[in-house]
């Protein structure tokens, strides 16, 4: 566990939390994208004819299509009639208030900025981030809030197979700090394990290595008056995630932040929550939908050069190879689905980055049955 004093944490809670500059470089590339069709159409009339039918088609196409908004926007993999009615309709309600409370930041960092100054009353707030990887979403949640953040992994990759919808099965053991990827990024952001566990580099961190389904229980024993006020949760698995809403039920309070990183795998996190929240009857309010973690740690590739050949290589990925080919290979389902069925506000908010928004946050307002010994 690293400490800081005062004057450092205090200096901690004001540095900037954009880390959007992935983002910002693929929006640079689509205006200049947008110039050279609209040169080329100013040109070639014959093409803005073709674009403009085009665009027609597809207005007439989408007013007779039957699948409208049946579709997640998590690649728009999974069609929602496969859920029974009652879970089936908590997605709807979930997406028509997310639609509410797009952002374009990084969910995580949003919320651990906006958390308030730990109270007199509960002093041991604590601030949870399941699932760490190389650890940079831990410490920036600490840069951004000027507190202590607890990392909880294995740091040997998933604990069991993660079904993501209809798409791909990811198997145990994925994730691990010895695969060449992790190797990769843990040289290049100047991370250096010790003894298996990622440095705290500075920061007000403590890293907890093992499985949470081992290790949460106990942490929580050594601090039994302490509540939770921010939850960050990227165990990915439905299984990994109901354990640990389970296990820390009794520390959420009105006011308690969670924050989903994969909420849009409906068979993962976000039916892991539903079913939590339907078994004690929580109330909560969603604030923010927006971007997933994972992209911290390409921000924090200390050589500026290799960063931005980076951004590079990860938009050309993501939009040609990668999950972003939906937007453009017809000859895929999820391409109908999202160009005909996505509402079109879904269909900009996409577009605009070049990875998945699939972050949610959530606060509690009720505690339901938890609240029943009188907290």
């Amino acid at each position: 566990m690293s400490v800081v004093d005062g004057h450092t944490a205090d200096r901690t809670r004001k540095r900037p939390v954009d880390r959007t500059t992935l983002h910002r470089v693929w929006h640079a590339l689509l205006a200049v994208i947008v110039l050279a069709i609209a040169t080329l159409c100013y040109f070639f009339p014959v093409l803005l004819a073709v674009l403009g039918g085009l665009a027609l088609l597809l207005g007439c196409a989408r007013l007779i299509y039957r699948g409208r908004d049946r579709y997640i926007p998590n690649l728009y993999a999974r069609d929602t009639r496969v859920y029974e009615d009652e879970y089936r309709g908590f997605i709807r309600q979930t997406m028509e208030s997310l639609r509410r409370c797009k952002t374009r930041d990084h969910v995580l960092l949003r919320e651990a900025a906006q958390l308030p100054p730990p109270s007199r009353e509960d002093p041991e707030e604590l601030l949870l981030d399941l699932g760490v990887w190389i650890g940079w979403s831990t410490r920036l949640a600490a840069d951004a809030s000027g507190r202590q953040v607890y990392g909880f992994d294995t740091f040997e990759g998933l604990v069991e197979d993660w079904q993501v919808d209809d798409q791909l099965v990811i198997k145990r053991g994925t994730f691990s700090l010895t695969e060449p990827l992790a190797q990769r990024f843990i040289a290049d952001t100047g991370v250096t394990l010790q003894d298996g566990l990622p440095p705290a580099l500075g920061r007000k961190v403590e890293f907890i290595k093992g499985m949470t389904y081992d290790t949460l229980a106990p942490f929580l024993a050594e601090r039994p008056d302490a509540p939770i006020t921010l939850f960050h949760m990227d165990l990915d698995t439905y299984e990994s995630c109901l354990h640990a809403l389970e296990t820390c039920k009794d520390r959420f309070v009105e006011g308690s932040v969670l924050v989903f990183d994969e909420y849009l795998v409906t068979n993962g996190e976000m039916r892991a929550f539903y079913e939590f929240q339907r078994k004690y009857g929580l109330q909560w309010r969603y604030r923010a939908w927006g971007l997933e973690i994972w992209e911290m740690n390409v921000e924090m590739v200390t050589s500026r050069w290799k960063r931005f050949a980076y951004y590079l290589i990860l938009i050309t990925g993501y939009w040609s190879l990668g999950d972003g080919r939906y937007v453009w290979a017809f000859f895929d389902k999820r391409f109908w689905r999202f160009w005909l069925g996505a509402p079109l506000g879904d269909i900009a908010f996409m577009l605009g980055a070049a990875g998945q928004r699939k972050s949610v946050s959530l606060e509690i307002t009720g505690l339901g049955a938890l609240g029943a010994d009188g907290r």
